[in-house]
Protein backbone atom coordinates (compact mmCIF):
# COMPACT_ATOMS: atom_id res chain seq x y z
CA UNK A 1 0.00 0.00 0.00
CA UNK A 2 1.58 3.61 -0.96
CA UNK A 3 2.15 5.60 1.63
CA UNK A 4 -0.13 8.86 2.64
CA UNK A 5 1.11 12.26 1.29
CA UNK A 6 1.53 14.61 4.31
CA UNK A 7 0.90 17.61 1.62
CA UNK A 8 3.77 19.98 0.48
CA UNK A 9 6.65 21.47 2.22
CA UNK A 10 5.29 24.74 1.77
CA UNK A 11 2.04 23.90 3.36
CA UNK A 12 4.18 22.27 6.98
CA UNK A 13 5.93 25.28 7.07
CA UNK A 14 3.16 27.61 6.73
CA UNK A 15 1.29 26.37 9.36
CA UNK A 16 4.26 25.71 11.64
CA UNK A 17 5.08 29.17 11.34
CA UNK A 18 2.41 31.28 10.52
CA UNK A 19 -0.28 28.57 12.15
CA UNK A 20 -2.63 28.49 9.36
CA UNK A 21 -6.35 28.66 10.42
CA UNK A 22 -8.03 25.11 9.65
CA UNK A 23 -11.65 24.91 9.90
CA UNK A 24 -11.57 21.94 11.52
CA UNK A 25 -9.25 19.71 13.17
CA UNK A 26 -9.75 16.32 13.74
CA UNK A 27 -7.84 13.87 16.32
CA UNK A 28 -7.95 10.04 15.17
CA UNK A 29 -7.71 8.82 12.02
CA UNK A 30 -10.07 5.73 12.81
CA UNK A 31 -13.11 5.05 10.71
CA UNK A 32 -14.92 8.15 11.89
CA UNK A 33 -11.79 10.46 11.87
CA UNK A 34 -10.88 9.57 8.36
CA UNK A 35 -14.75 9.40 7.23
CA UNK A 36 -15.23 12.72 8.94
CA UNK A 37 -11.84 14.56 7.06
CA UNK A 38 -13.32 13.12 3.99
CA UNK A 39 -16.78 14.42 4.12
CA UNK A 40 -15.40 18.23 5.18
CA UNK A 41 -12.66 18.20 2.62
CA UNK A 42 -14.72 17.49 -0.33
CA UNK A 43 -17.37 19.93 0.44
CA UNK A 44 -14.26 22.45 0.80
CA UNK A 45 -13.43 23.13 4.03
CA UNK A 46 -9.55 23.06 5.31
CA UNK A 47 -9.01 20.16 7.66
CA UNK A 48 -6.36 18.96 9.71
CA UNK A 49 -6.29 15.26 10.37
CA UNK A 50 -4.12 13.94 13.54
CA UNK A 51 -2.73 10.31 14.21
CA UNK A 52 -0.75 9.97 17.34
CA UNK A 53 0.74 6.95 15.55
CA UNK A 54 2.24 6.21 12.09
CA UNK A 55 0.15 4.80 9.09
CA UNK A 56 -0.73 1.97 9.01
CA UNK A 57 -0.83 0.76 12.40
CA UNK A 58 -2.40 -1.89 13.93
CA UNK A 59 -5.69 -1.65 15.89
CA UNK A 60 -7.19 -4.03 17.61
CA UNK A 61 -10.39 -5.32 16.55
CA UNK A 62 -12.23 -8.31 15.29
CA UNK A 63 -12.63 -6.43 11.77
CA UNK A 64 -16.30 -6.98 10.78
CA UNK A 65 -17.27 -4.63 8.17
CA UNK A 66 -21.35 -5.21 8.27
CA UNK A 67 -23.78 -4.91 5.68
CA UNK A 68 -25.30 -1.79 7.49
CA UNK A 69 -21.95 -0.31 8.21
CA UNK A 70 -20.74 -0.47 4.13
CA UNK A 71 -23.40 1.39 3.09
CA UNK A 72 -22.07 4.53 4.53
CA UNK A 73 -18.95 4.37 3.29
CA UNK A 74 -18.89 6.35 -0.15
CA UNK A 75 -16.36 5.03 -2.15
CA UNK A 76 -15.36 1.55 -3.13
CA UNK A 77 -12.73 -0.53 -0.19
CA UNK A 78 -12.99 -3.87 -2.30
CA UNK A 79 -9.34 -3.41 -2.26
CA UNK A 80 -9.04 -4.07 1.50
CA UNK A 81 -11.62 -6.68 2.05
CA UNK A 82 -9.92 -9.37 3.34
CA UNK A 83 -12.90 -12.12 2.92
CA UNK A 84 -16.26 -12.58 2.96
CA UNK A 85 -18.70 -14.02 5.30
CA UNK A 86 -21.64 -15.58 3.13
CA UNK A 87 -22.03 -18.03 6.06
CA UNK A 88 -23.03 -16.99 9.75
CA UNK A 89 -23.02 -19.79 12.11
CA UNK A 90 -24.39 -19.27 16.17
CA UNK A 91 -22.86 -21.82 18.26
CA UNK A 92 -23.91 -22.53 21.97
CA UNK A 93 -21.39 -24.77 24.00
CA UNK A 94 -20.26 -25.57 20.58
CA UNK A 95 -23.96 -26.99 19.32
CA UNK A 96 -25.00 -24.97 16.06
CA UNK A 97 -27.99 -23.45 17.02
CA UNK A 98 -28.35 -20.87 13.74
CA UNK A 99 -27.24 -20.90 10.42
CA UNK A 100 -27.54 -18.50 7.77
CA UNK A 101 -25.75 -18.77 4.26
CA UNK A 102 -26.65 -15.70 2.14
CA UNK A 103 -25.71 -14.89 -1.94
CA UNK A 104 -24.59 -11.97 -0.74
CA UNK A 105 -22.00 -11.48 2.10
CA UNK A 106 -23.50 -10.23 5.30
CA UNK A 107 -20.44 -9.20 6.30
CA UNK A 108 -17.61 -8.34 5.01
CA UNK A 109 -13.46 -8.76 6.85
CA UNK A 110 -11.16 -6.39 7.38
CA UNK A 111 -7.96 -5.79 9.26
CA UNK A 112 -8.36 -2.43 10.95
CA UNK A 113 -4.24 -1.41 9.77
CA UNK A 114 -5.76 -1.82 5.91
CA UNK A 115 -8.79 -0.64 6.10
CA UNK A 116 -7.78 2.71 8.48
CA UNK A 117 -4.85 3.60 6.50
CA UNK A 118 -7.31 3.26 3.26
CA UNK A 119 -10.05 6.08 4.01
CA UNK A 120 -7.35 8.52 5.93
CA UNK A 121 -5.77 8.20 2.12
CA UNK A 122 -9.41 9.11 0.65
CA UNK A 123 -9.01 11.79 3.08
CA UNK A 124 -5.81 13.19 1.94
CA UNK A 125 -7.40 12.42 -1.65
CA UNK A 126 -10.19 14.97 -0.96
CA UNK A 127 -8.02 17.83 0.52
CA UNK A 128 -7.26 16.82 3.97
CA UNK A 129 -4.09 17.58 5.69
CA UNK A 130 -2.78 14.47 7.48
CA UNK A 131 -0.11 14.53 10.38
CA UNK A 132 0.69 11.40 11.63
CA UNK A 133 3.45 10.43 14.39
CA UNK A 134 1.56 13.53 15.50
CA UNK A 135 0.19 13.49 19.54
CA UNK A 136 -3.03 16.15 20.28
CA UNK A 137 -1.74 17.42 23.69
CA UNK A 138 -3.90 20.28 24.54
CA UNK A 139 -6.75 22.87 23.81
CA UNK A 140 -6.70 26.70 24.59
CA UNK A 141 -8.45 29.43 23.10
CA UNK A 142 -11.87 30.38 22.54
CA UNK A 143 -14.61 28.86 20.32
CA UNK A 144 -13.82 29.66 16.36
CA UNK A 145 -10.21 30.58 17.64
CA UNK A 146 -8.94 27.22 18.79
CA UNK A 147 -5.06 26.76 19.86
CA UNK A 148 -3.86 22.51 19.95
CA UNK A 149 -0.67 22.05 21.03
CA UNK A 150 0.54 18.60 19.68
CA UNK A 151 3.95 16.83 19.52
CA UNK A 152 4.73 18.92 16.21
CA UNK A 153 3.84 22.11 17.51
CA UNK A 154 0.65 24.22 17.43
CA UNK A 155 -2.34 24.38 14.63
CA UNK A 156 -5.34 27.41 15.60
CA UNK A 157 -8.59 25.59 14.35
CA UNK A 158 -12.32 26.72 14.21
CA UNK A 159 -13.51 23.50 15.77
CA UNK A 160 -12.12 20.60 17.05
CA UNK A 161 -13.09 17.18 16.62
CA UNK A 162 -11.98 14.12 19.31
CA UNK A 163 -12.04 10.76 16.84
CA UNK A 164 -9.30 9.41 19.24
CA UNK A 165 -11.52 6.53 20.82
CA UNK A 166 -12.65 4.89 24.24
CA UNK A 167 -10.70 7.73 26.65
CA UNK A 168 -10.88 10.65 24.76
CA UNK A 169 -7.96 13.06 25.28
CA UNK A 170 -9.91 15.52 23.55
CA UNK A 171 -13.18 14.83 25.19
CA UNK A 172 -11.10 15.28 28.17
CA UNK A 173 -9.72 19.02 27.11
CA UNK A 174 -13.67 19.99 25.86
CA UNK A 175 -14.55 19.00 29.58
CA UNK A 176 -17.98 16.91 27.91
CA UNK A 177 -18.91 14.51 30.63
CA UNK A 178 -19.53 11.70 29.02
CA UNK A 179 -20.03 8.41 30.97
CA UNK A 180 -20.00 5.16 30.06
CA UNK A 181 -18.86 1.38 30.84
CA UNK A 182 -16.15 -0.69 29.63
CA UNK A 183 -16.86 -4.51 29.13
CA UNK A 184 -13.37 -5.96 28.59
CA UNK A 185 -12.49 -7.82 25.13
CA UNK A 186 -9.45 -9.93 24.23
CA UNK A 187 -8.39 -10.46 20.13
CA UNK A 188 -6.04 -12.38 18.40
CA UNK A 189 -4.38 -12.91 15.15
CA UNK A 190 -3.76 -16.41 14.25
CA UNK A 191 -1.69 -17.75 11.77
CA UNK A 192 -3.08 -21.74 11.21
CA UNK A 193 -2.14 -24.36 7.99
CA UNK A 194 -4.15 -23.66 4.77
CA UNK A 195 -6.62 -26.88 5.50
CA UNK A 196 -7.60 -25.06 8.64
CA UNK A 197 -8.02 -21.63 7.24
CA UNK A 198 -9.95 -22.87 4.12
CA UNK A 199 -12.61 -24.90 6.76
CA UNK A 200 -13.14 -21.34 8.33
CA UNK A 201 -12.87 -19.05 5.22
CA UNK A 202 -16.11 -17.37 4.03
CA UNK A 203 -18.13 -18.02 7.13
CA UNK A 204 -18.17 -16.07 10.59
CA UNK A 205 -18.72 -17.88 14.37
CA UNK A 206 -20.51 -16.89 16.96
CA UNK A 207 -20.11 -19.01 20.61
CA UNK A 208 -22.43 -18.73 23.19
CA UNK A 209 -21.18 -20.52 26.69
CA UNK A 210 -17.30 -20.06 26.16
CA UNK A 211 -17.65 -17.68 28.90
CA UNK A 212 -20.53 -16.12 31.18
CA UNK A 213 -22.34 -13.32 30.42
CA UNK A 214 -19.90 -12.69 26.96
CA UNK A 215 -19.21 -14.92 23.66
CA UNK A 216 -16.08 -15.39 21.58
CA UNK A 217 -15.55 -15.56 18.09
CA UNK A 218 -13.83 -16.41 15.06
CA UNK A 219 -13.27 -14.46 11.66
CA UNK A 220 -11.50 -15.23 8.63
CA UNK A 221 -8.88 -13.08 6.85
CA UNK A 222 -6.90 -13.40 3.58
CA UNK A 223 -3.68 -15.52 5.24
CA UNK A 224 -5.01 -16.09 9.22
CA UNK A 225 -8.13 -16.15 11.42
CA UNK A 226 -8.94 -12.90 13.73
CA UNK A 227 -10.28 -14.84 17.09
CA UNK A 228 -11.66 -13.11 20.02
CA UNK A 229 -13.65 -13.29 23.32
CA UNK A 230 -15.68 -10.84 25.81
CA UNK A 231 -17.67 -10.62 28.79
CA UNK A 232 -19.76 -7.71 29.65
CA UNK A 233 -19.53 -8.19 33.73
CA UNK A 234 -16.47 -10.64 33.58
CA UNK A 235 -13.37 -9.49 35.23
CA UNK A 236 -10.48 -9.20 32.34
CA UNK A 237 -8.30 -11.76 34.06
CA UNK A 238 -10.65 -14.41 33.46
CA UNK A 239 -10.70 -13.96 29.54
CA UNK A 240 -7.39 -15.41 28.39
CA UNK A 241 -8.04 -18.94 29.82
CA UNK A 242 -11.97 -18.67 28.57
CA UNK A 243 -10.08 -17.84 25.24
CA UNK A 244 -7.51 -20.45 24.69
CA UNK A 245 -10.10 -23.17 26.20
CA UNK A 246 -12.32 -21.91 22.71
CA UNK A 247 -8.78 -22.50 20.78
CA UNK A 248 -8.78 -25.61 22.14
CA UNK A 249 -12.36 -26.74 21.58
CA UNK A 250 -12.38 -25.52 18.25
CA UNK A 251 -8.99 -27.55 17.42
CA UNK A 252 -6.38 -24.83 17.20
CA UNK A 253 -4.44 -24.63 19.29
CA UNK A 254 -1.88 -27.43 18.66
CA UNK A 255 -1.06 -25.74 15.22
CA UNK A 256 -1.53 -22.51 15.97
CA UNK A 257 0.26 -19.64 15.95
CA UNK A 258 -0.60 -16.86 18.02
CA UNK A 259 0.92 -14.16 16.67
CA UNK A 260 -0.35 -11.36 18.87
CA UNK A 261 -3.21 -11.36 21.46
CA UNK A 262 -4.23 -7.64 23.06
CA UNK A 263 -6.34 -6.85 26.01
CA UNK A 264 -8.89 -3.73 24.72
CA UNK A 265 -11.56 -1.99 26.16
CA UNK A 266 -15.33 -1.62 24.30
CA UNK A 267 -17.26 1.38 25.63
CA UNK A 268 -21.07 0.35 26.55
CA UNK A 269 -24.10 1.37 28.40
CA UNK A 270 -23.57 5.53 27.76
CA UNK A 271 -25.23 7.60 30.07
CA UNK A 272 -28.36 9.77 29.30
CA UNK A 273 -27.10 12.92 30.47
CA UNK A 274 -23.91 12.75 27.97
CA UNK A 275 -22.90 15.71 26.19
CA UNK A 276 -21.08 15.22 22.59
CA UNK A 277 -20.67 19.01 21.78
CA UNK A 278 -19.63 21.85 23.69
CA UNK A 279 -19.29 25.48 21.24
CA UNK A 280 -15.83 24.50 20.82
CA UNK A 281 -16.23 21.11 19.57
CA UNK A 282 -17.73 17.19 19.52
CA UNK A 283 -16.78 14.13 19.77
CA UNK A 284 -17.70 11.19 17.41
CA UNK A 285 -16.76 7.27 17.15
CA UNK A 286 -15.85 5.06 20.29
CA UNK A 287 -15.27 8.21 22.10
CA UNK A 288 -19.07 8.32 22.53
CA UNK A 289 -19.63 5.18 24.25
CA UNK A 290 -21.94 4.40 21.36
CA UNK A 291 -21.41 1.18 20.65
CA UNK A 292 -23.39 -1.82 19.55
CA UNK A 293 -23.32 -3.54 23.04
CA UNK A 294 -24.75 -6.66 22.18
CA UNK A 295 -21.72 -7.94 20.09
CA UNK A 296 -19.07 -5.07 20.56
CA UNK A 297 -19.12 -3.76 17.19
CA UNK A 298 -18.50 -0.38 17.02
CA UNK A 299 -17.80 0.71 12.92
CA UNK A 300 -21.27 1.05 12.46
CA UNK A 301 -22.32 3.63 14.85
CA UNK A 302 -18.73 5.49 13.94
CA UNK A 303 -19.41 6.03 10.70
CA UNK A 304 -23.06 7.15 11.63
CA UNK A 305 -21.70 9.18 13.98
CA UNK A 306 -19.45 10.89 11.38
CA UNK A 307 -22.58 11.14 8.79
CA UNK A 308 -23.95 13.15 11.41
CA UNK A 309 -20.70 15.22 12.49
CA UNK A 310 -20.66 16.23 8.92
CA UNK A 311 -23.57 17.81 8.31
CA UNK A 312 -23.66 19.51 12.23
CA UNK A 313 -19.90 21.28 10.99
CA UNK A 314 -21.80 22.26 7.90
CA UNK A 315 -24.16 24.36 9.13
CA UNK A 316 -22.07 25.66 11.99
CA UNK A 317 -19.15 26.64 9.40
CA UNK A 318 -21.47 28.09 7.26
CA UNK A 319 -24.42 29.30 8.75
CA UNK A 320 -23.52 29.69 12.18
CA UNK A 321 -25.42 26.97 13.66
CA UNK A 322 -24.58 26.13 17.15
CA UNK A 323 -22.80 22.94 17.65
CA UNK A 324 -24.71 21.58 19.95
CA UNK A 325 -26.97 20.74 17.26
CA UNK A 326 -25.23 17.51 16.84
CA UNK A 327 -25.67 16.77 20.38
CA UNK A 328 -29.49 16.56 19.61
CA UNK A 329 -28.90 14.90 16.25
CA UNK A 330 -26.65 12.23 17.79
CA UNK A 331 -29.29 11.90 20.65
CA UNK A 332 -32.32 11.15 18.36
CA UNK A 333 -30.63 9.20 15.68
CA UNK A 334 -28.35 7.03 17.88
CA UNK A 335 -28.74 7.44 21.18
CA UNK A 336 -32.10 5.49 21.46
CA UNK A 337 -30.98 3.00 19.33
CA UNK A 338 -27.60 1.92 21.48
CA UNK A 339 -30.20 2.21 24.69
CA UNK A 340 -32.21 -0.09 23.18
CA UNK A 341 -29.71 -2.63 22.29
CA UNK A 342 -28.10 -2.20 25.21
CA UNK A 343 -31.64 -3.41 26.77
CA UNK A 344 -31.67 -6.49 25.06
CA UNK A 345 -28.12 -7.59 25.69
CA UNK A 346 -28.62 -7.58 29.24
CA UNK A 347 -31.25 -9.80 28.79
CA UNK A 348 -29.06 -11.58 26.56
CA UNK A 349 -25.69 -11.87 29.41
CA UNK A 350 -27.51 -10.97 31.99
CA UNK A 351 -28.67 -14.44 33.30
CA UNK A 352 -26.96 -16.89 30.80
CA UNK A 353 -28.27 -19.97 32.10
CA UNK A 354 -31.54 -19.30 30.53
CA UNK A 355 -30.17 -17.20 27.35
CA UNK A 356 -28.45 -20.13 26.50
CA UNK A 357 -31.45 -22.30 26.71
CA UNK A 358 -33.53 -20.01 25.11
CA UNK A 359 -30.72 -19.74 22.24
CA UNK A 360 -30.36 -23.27 21.67
CA UNK A 361 -34.35 -23.80 21.43
CA UNK A 362 -34.89 -20.92 19.50
CA UNK A 363 -32.12 -19.62 18.03
CA UNK A 364 -32.91 -20.07 14.48
CA UNK A 365 -35.66 -17.67 14.92
CA UNK A 366 -32.67 -15.45 17.27
CA UNK A 367 -30.94 -15.44 15.13
CA UNK A 368 -32.60 -14.30 11.76
CA UNK A 369 -33.95 -11.23 13.41
CA UNK A 370 -30.13 -9.99 14.66
CA UNK A 371 -28.96 -10.42 11.32
CA UNK A 372 -31.61 -8.45 9.67
CA UNK A 373 -30.17 -4.94 11.94
CA UNK A 374 -26.60 -6.47 10.77
CA UNK A 375 -28.11 -6.34 7.18
CA UNK A 376 -29.84 -2.67 7.92
CA UNK A 377 -33.18 -4.43 7.44
CA UNK A 378 -34.52 -3.16 10.47
CA UNK A 379 -33.13 -1.26 14.18
CA UNK A 380 -32.98 -2.70 17.21
CA UNK A 381 -35.58 0.09 17.97
CA UNK A 382 -37.67 -2.36 16.61
CA UNK A 383 -36.62 -5.68 17.62
CA UNK A 384 -36.92 -4.30 20.91
CA UNK A 385 -40.45 -3.20 20.71
CA UNK A 386 -41.23 -7.00 18.92
CA UNK A 387 -38.93 -8.97 21.48
CA UNK A 388 -41.11 -7.31 24.57
CA UNK A 389 -44.37 -7.51 22.56
CA UNK A 390 -47.31 -9.95 22.99
CA UNK A 391 -46.48 -11.05 19.17
CA UNK A 392 -42.95 -11.43 19.18
CA UNK A 393 -43.29 -13.83 22.89
CA UNK A 394 -46.36 -15.92 20.62
CA UNK A 395 -43.82 -16.18 17.61
CA UNK A 396 -41.09 -17.66 19.41
CA UNK A 397 -43.42 -20.72 21.21
CA UNK A 398 -44.56 -21.34 18.21
CA UNK A 399 -43.95 -24.95 16.68
CA UNK A 400 -41.19 -24.65 14.11
CA UNK A 401 -38.57 -26.86 11.90
CA UNK A 402 -35.26 -26.03 11.92
CA UNK A 403 -34.08 -25.69 8.58
CA UNK A 404 -30.88 -24.75 6.74
CA UNK A 405 -28.50 -25.48 10.05
CA UNK A 406 -25.21 -26.90 9.36
CA UNK A 407 -22.31 -28.99 12.13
Amino acid sequence: MNPIPHGSDRKRQLANRNHTLYDVAIVGTGPSGSLLAHALATAGWAVLLLEKKQLPRYKTCGGGLTQRALKLIPFDIQGVIEDQAHTTRLRVNYQTAFTQTRHLPAVHLVMRDRLDHFLAQQAVAAGADLRDQTRFLSLSGQPGKLTLQTTDGSFKARVIVGADGAHSRVSRALNLPIHYRVMPALEAELTVPTATHNHFAGSIHFDFGVIAGGYAWLFPKKDHLSAGILARCRPATQLKPCFLGYLENNGLSRETNIRSMRLHPIPCRPHRRNRYADSRGLIVGDGTGLVDPVTGEGIYYALKSAHIAALALKRHLKDRQPLALYNRMLKREIEPEVLRADILARILYGCPTISNHMLRRYGDKIGAKHMAVYLGDTTYQALYTYVLSLRGFADLLRPHHKRGRGA
